[in-house]
């Protein structure tokens, strides 16, 4: 569960703090919720989509594989990023590397 966090956060942190934040998209996350600003960020950046039925689904655990594919998509914007962000998405990358390829 750690690690969950620490990779949305981590994939926050790729992007860049903004003091403008899009409209949450998610029925499941409230503006009261802990994770609202980095969650509507994520999702106004494209790097996470949430579920079909327009849920964010927080609480459950994500697989390995949802979390490459944010790392994919986040580096699909790492030209946005600073060196230090890019630094993250390398280490990312090389964590989800198998699963990446």
């Amino acid at each position: 569960m750690k690690k969950r966090f620490a990779a949305v956060f981590a994939a926050t942190a790729v992007l860049g703090v903004t003091t403008a934040f899009a409209a949450n998209p998610f029925s499941d996350v409230t503006p009261s919720d802990w994770a609202y600003q980095s969650v509507s960020q994520l999702a106004a950046a494209g790097v996470i989509n949430g579920y079909p039925d327009g849920t964010f689904q927080g609480q459950k655990n994500i697989t390995r594989y949802e979390m490459a594919q944010m790392v994919a998509k986040a580096m699909a914007n790492e030209a946005r990023a600073n060196a230090e962000q890019q630094a993250m998405i390398n280490r990312l990358a090389d964590e989800f590397s198998s699963e990446l390829n």
